[in-house]
């Protein structure tokens, strides 16, 4: 077909001019051919540049998540002890509402407690720009949150303990007189009947309890759970072996059924002083400590009376 075309020419005229020139018709076909290959690589590459970039940009990504193994070692061990963090927190919060319980504070809200969580927009911004180089189950903006609340948390703690001191301080010796701890070290677990009305165990009928009853060993230490003064030890009547404590203000503890008493009337006690053991003496189907809290002589449930504190 080439062969045929070189056989004619274009002959060009000048507009009013008798001037001419001759253009090779193979000259013609290759320069077209030339613009149109030209003309489609241009356009093809304007359609698939952005694609292209995809791709590479995707490649740079996967090649970056192989790369980031110890990156998510890190922070799997970080998020690890975050939890853990949060957990401790909670058990703090728990003693500190304890301890505000005992020493007549005010509980410190729930929605004071969770105050400002959330964490600032900018932050959690920059942070989701940096998610897609980790799996799926890792959120940096939790994590952050969390952060932000055990610092919160801290800040809090640190005022309501400063508060707690102050409180403690004014007051130490009202409150090492008061009863505050469980009578026996088991404590609730061992608790086997409280205070209020029970069906009696030797008539069967319905009468109160004037108080709680711990289920134990016979021969289990037996402590006073305030400071005070012996009021009475002795064998007394349906109580077997008894112990009194009087603790000041307002405040008396019994503890009957003893298989031994360790102290004498007269003897100055300490919270969390072994004081006897636990027996089964008296007017008793089995082996358990009776325990009775008096407030200006009148039975008051113990249940008020125990707190998580050490002795």
């Amino acid at each position: 077909m080439l062969s045929k075309l070189r056989k004619y020419k274009v002959i060009v005229l000048k507009n009013n001019n008798i001037d001419m020139t001759e253009l090779n018709i193979n000259k013609i076909f290759i320069f077209s051919c030339s613009f149109i290959l030209i003309f489609i690589t241009m356009m093809f590459t304007a359609f698939y540049s952005t694609e292209i970039g995809n791709i590479l940009a995707l490649s740079e990504v996967r090649k970056h998540k192989q790369n980031n193994s110890i990156l998510e070692q890190k922070i799997k061990e970080q998020d690890e002890e975050i939890k853990l963090l949060l957990d401790n927190i909670i058990s703090i919060k728990k003693r500190d509402e304890n301890l505000r319980e005992l020493l007549k504070l005010p509980s410190i809200d729930d929605d004071i407690r969770k105050l400002g969580v959330g964490g600032g927009n900018d932050s959690i911004k920059n942070l989701n720009d940096l998610n897609y180089l980790l799996p799926s189950e890792f959120d940096l903006n939790l994590i952050k949150k969390h952060i932000d609340f055990v610092e919160r948390s801290i800040n809090l703690e640190i005022l309501s303990y400063n508060e707690i001191e102050q409180k403690v301080n004014n007051e130490l010796d009202y409150f090492l007189h008061y009863p505050a701890i469980y009578p026996v070290l088991e404590g609730k677990k061992s608790l086997s009947s409280r205070y209020g009305y029970r069906r009696d165990p030797f008539t069967k009928k319905r009468r109160f309890h004037d108080g709680d009853d711990f289920s134990c060993k016979i021969g289990v230490p037996v402590i006073a759970t305030a400071n005070g003064t012996v009021k009475a030890s002795k064998r007394y009547g349906s109580f077997g072996n008894y112990i009194e404590i009087d603790h000041g203000n307002g405040f008396t503890t019994v503890y009957a059924h003893l298989s031994k008493r360790l102290v004498k009337k007269g003897d100055k006690v300490n919270r969390g002083d072994k004081i006897g053991n636990l027996g089964n003496t008296g007017r008793s189907t089995a082996p358990h400590l009776h325990y009775e809290v008096l407030y200006n002589k009148k039975h008051v449930n113990p249940n008020k009376f125990y707190f998580d504190i050490n002795t």
